[in-house]
């Protein structure tokens, strides 16, 4: 099947190159970059007038929760409530449409409630007195949970119960690696419920011109084992049923480490729609629930630093493990005293076994320093960033590490800068994976509204806050050779847009999608 897209404007990416009018595909494959004249004087067996419209690689997300989004799309979506009193009400309302022996929410902020506190479990209880009741703050590193919730909690054994310390059961407070509590208490999963939830999360993902997520998703669901969530991810690939390249970041536990590896995709492999990635590890939490670590204490709170995951022995191990076995390690750190952490653990790792193809990456990087953004040069540690958390943190970050911290936070001009591989991410269900949105959070360093603007000399170019999306997205799951930009010979993955991304201060608002293609297969058309 040769398919052409002309009359339009395409960017194709690869620098330095003009802006192009088509580009055509042909069993998968792009064969066609060039003029409209060059273009319609060959043979095609479908051609779209793109009027005008813009083409740009397909867009990636490196960092988010797949199925965590589309498992709380069917459960309590709060993101934007406003209120506590709202969140009761809401989950009232809920509960009463059905006969659900449970109910699960999230994205409540207790930072724009009118409350100004977190939830506690006297809110939950006016929920429900019958049912577990667990939601969770936006950032996933806090939850909130009734009584009845709390009750099942407790009457756990085994390894669960040692994450009861970390548990407040007068406030009802999961935080960190307490939260996956809830998934012992509610209902497992089906196969059919697994492939239901992929089906709705990649139907979403290609609606946002997505072709590509790198997908946190192993440890997510209930009752699911994470090697059985690989294998149904390639069954589905096998029928034919994926729409989407999913890299997965596979979070797993010790003991199931060792079976991932049974199971990992070749590193070669740049093919398949699914693939398992590096291995996903978590040094610390939020900084909205305060659990972000950070080296000098948080400014509002003098005696507190945070929580670290890991000591770093353990950390250490965890990715000299990964490294050993060639597996990059991509691991969640926020706080500039969990990136000081990573930053230790990858200089052993290569020290005791050098690997220098690795590109081992830190998820957010967020609280750094002049010094530290050296450290991960000099390391070659990728940043996996999200432009999109300065909308909420850009009014939190002074008061967390004091003003003259926050100029150092979010430096993603500076990483540029010192030829930093960085790529962009959303962490949905944080937030929401709008990846234009993403992309005028990177350009312009404003809010929504246009009303605040944090550290605007850290702002990207729009070539580069689209290039975070595309081009070195594809680097960072090891694509740059096949992906990322539109040149003959790459796999055929576009976009389509209404509006102008690239154009001189873009109306970001009026730029929609109107074309999602995989692999030359349209998944997505308005």
């Amino acid at each position: 099947m040769r398919r052409l897209w002309y009359h339009g404007k395409v960017d194709t990416m690869v620098p330095g190159q003009a802006r192009q009018q088509a580009v055509g595909i042909q069993d998968g494959t792009i064969v066609f970059v060039g003029s409209d004249q060059e273009a319609l004087a060959r043979s095609w067996d479908e051609k779209t007038d793109l009027e005008g419209r813009q083409v740009l690689p397909g867009f990636n997300d490196t960092h988010m929760h797949l199925l965590h989004f589309a498992l709380f799309q069917q459960g309590l979506p709060l993101w934007g409530v406003d209120s506590i009193e709202t969140m009761v009400h809401q989950g009232r309302a809920h509960l009463e449409k059905g006969d659900a022996n449970y109910l699960l929410g999230m994205g409540w902020n207790q930072e724009t409630m009118a409350e100004g506190r977190m939830p506690n479990r006297q809110d939950m209880d006016r929920i429900s007195t019958e049912v577990p009741v667990c939601l969770l703050r936006t950032c996933a590193h806090v939850a909130c949970c009734n009584s009845v919730m709390l009750e099942q909690l407790q009457a756990l054994t085994g390894e669960e119960r040692a994450l009861l310390d970390q548990v407040d059961l007068e406030a009802g407070l999961l935080r960190e690696e307490a939260m996956r509590l809830y998934m012992k208490v509610v209902p497992s999963l089906t196969d059919e419920d697994v492939k239901q939830l992929i089906r709705r999360g990649q139907q979403a993902a290609n609606a946002a011109g997505l072709t590509c997520v790198h997908s946190d998703d192993l440890q997510t669901l209930p009752g699911v084992d994470p090697i059985r969530l690989v294998e149904i991810f390639r069954e589905m690939e096998k029928n034919g049923e994926l729409t989407l390249r999913v890299y997965e970041q596979c979070l797993v536990s010790q003991e199931n480490f060792p079976r991932l590896l049974e199971v990992r995709s070749a590193l070669e492999d740049r093919e398949s729609l699914f693939r398992t990635g590096p291995r996903k590890l978590l040094q610390d939490g939020s900084l909205g629930a305060r659990t972000a670590l950070l080296a000098q204490g948080y400014w509002d709170q003098k005696d507190w630093k945070g929580i670290p995951i890991y000591s770093q022995e353990e950390l250490d191990a965890l990715v000299g493990a990964a490294h050993r076995a060639r597996i990059d390690a991509a691991v969640h750190a926020i706080g500039d005293g969990a990136l000081e952490q990573v930053c230790r653990a990858v200089e052993r790792a290569q020290e005791e076994d050098p690997w220098p193809q690795a590109r081992h990456g830190v998820v957010h990087a967020q609280i750094t320093s002049p010094a530290l953004l050296e450290r991960m040069k000099a390391l070659g540690l990728q940043a996996y960033i999200q432009p999109i958390f300065i909308e909420a943190d850009m009014g939190i970050i002074a008061q967390r590490v004091g003003e003259d911290r926050a100029k150092e936070c979010y430096n993603w001009k500076a990483m540029e800068e010192l030829d930093i591989p960085v790529s962009g991410g959303s962490d949905c269900p944080v937030e929401p994976f709008d990846v234009v949105d993403n992309i005028r959070a990177a350009v312009t360093r404003q809010d929504r509204a246009g009303k605040r603007t944090y550290l605007p000399e850290q702002a990207l170019s729009p070539e580069e806050g689209v290039a975070l999306f595309t081009r070195r997205a594809a680097w960072a799951s090891r694509d740059e050779d096949v992906r990322g930009v539109l040149k003959p010979g790459f796999q055929g993955d576009l976009v389509v847009l209404e509006g102008d991304l690239l154009a001189p201060g873009p109306d970001y608002q009026a730029v929609k999608i109107w074309e999602t293609v995989v692999n030359g297969r349209t998944v997505y058309a308005r």
